[in-house]
């Protein structure tokens, strides 16, 4: 069952990074995207399945630099630490802090409001997406308006379901999870900028790029790691705890 997860969720990231990458690019850098929406399938696993969500979220993105970015065998292999990182980082946050993957919370009324602001911040993101994909990247205007204002809704909406969780569910738990979203958007942008612009054999692009892409990188994963990764944390957990999925390991 875990290789199996683990293979499913690595098809389905490469195809999330292949598409974020050409519909949400940032200028100048093949393979990066400022909507990563493929972070938001192997960052879960990762908290999920341990170092099957890491390798998952390698294995992806290494062949996301071979096709469509164009890049050498050794520049892919090297950049795609940044998404092992990028995974490993919730990970290792989650088990440090020996947090329990419990995001219920226990008051009637934040119960109810909590799934409501986490799920709506998804159904927003997604469809802001939906509209970019079908409509924005050929019309422009006001599509892309629609699309953006869209994306900042949802995240404003989802921002308050997880201050709400912290305030109303398991603080341990949802500390876990805001320390996950900034590690891990931090370290996967340093290492994935730095590969690209200044250490690599050799850099694919010019080290001038280093901060545009590593801004645009932090901040889209920012949003998708706290707008859809959190209500897929929120909505399957419970299911990997029942199938037994769930890794307490890293492994097993």
């Amino acid at each position: 069952m875990h290789i199996v997860t683990f293979a499913f969720a690595t098809a389905i990231s490469y195809v999330l990074a292949v598409v974020s990458s050409l519909i949400f690019p940032v200028l100048g850098a093949p393979g990066v995207s400022a909507l990563y929406v493929a972070a938001a399938i192997y960052v879960p696993l990762g908290i999920w399945m341990g170092l099957w969500g890491c390798m998952a979220g390698y294995i992806s993105c290494f062949f996301l630099g071979l096709y469509p970015s164009g890049y050498s065998l050794v520049q892919s292999f090297v950049w795609s630490w940044a998404d092992f990182i990028e995974a490993f980082v919730p990970a290792l946050i989650y088990r440090a802090l020996k947090a329990d993957l419990d995001f219920t919370v226990k008051r009637p009324r934040a119960a109810k409001l909590l799934p409501l602001f986490v799920s709506s911040g998804s159904i927003f993101l997604l469809l802001g997406i939906a509209i970019q994909v079908l409509w924005g990247a050929t019309y422009g205007e006001p599509f892309t308006t629609i699309y953006a204002a869209m994306v900042y809704i949802g995240t404003a909406l989802a921002a308050v379901g997880i201050i709400l969780g912290l305030l109303a569910g398991n603080a341990r738990t949802w500390m876990a999870q805001i320390l996950s979203i900034i590690g891990a958007g931090l370290c996967s942008g340093l290492w994935g900028a730095g590969t690209l612009t200044i250490f690599n054999f050799p850099p694919p692009l010019p080290a001038e790029l280093f901060w545009p892409v590593f801004i645009g990188w932090v901040l889209g994963d920012f949003i998708v790691l706290s707008v859809i990764s959190t209500a897929l944390l929120v909505a399957l957990t419970p299911v990997f705890k029942r199938t037994g999925l769930l890794v307490r390991g890293w492994w097993a």
